[in-house]
């Protein structure tokens, strides 16, 4: 029977690093100047502009929707709670919750509906360029 002998694989260590003799520093060369001409402000970047803050209004519109939604479902559920265990009746807690339930589904819903309607908006302005674009192309080919 042959004898078999795992050999130790060792990795070869890393050489230490000699302190480097001390150099002083290169001096810098001053930057030359560059005289380039301005360029003159775009004129489609206003509409770009205006276009970025009719989003931001809007993504504040609902953002403003959404808290007050958030805080005015906190509040009433916290009030139901209230009103449920000092009800001490089970069919009045019932009734507390369904209250509870249909309203806040209705202020859901009313502030889904809400919402859509800036996201729509927001949708078309942001397509009317591109639609009367194609539609400019469109017309050109059909003459």
């Amino acid at each position: 029977m042959a004898e078999t002998t795992t050999a130790k694989t060792t990795k070869p260590r890393a050489a230490k690093a000699k302190p480097a003799a001390a150099k002083k520093p290169a001096a810098k060369k001053p930057a030359a100047k560059k005289t380039a001409a301005k360029k003159p402000a775009a004129k489609k970047a206003a509409p770009k502009r205006a276009a970025k803050t009719e989003q931001a209004k809007q993504i504040e519109v609902i953002t403003k929707i959404l808290t007050e939604l958030a805080r005015t479902n906190f509040e009433e559920t916290v009030e139901a709670a209230r009103a449920v265990v000092k009800s001490g009746n089970l069919r009045k807690a019932i009734e507390l919750q369904s209250v509870l339930v249909r309203s806040t589904l209705k202020r859901n819903v009313a502030a889904t509906r809400e919402i859509n309607k800036i996201a729509g908006e927001s949708v078309r302005h942001l397509v009317a360029p591109i639609s009367d674009r194609l539609s400019d192309a469109l017309s050109s080919l059909r003459k």
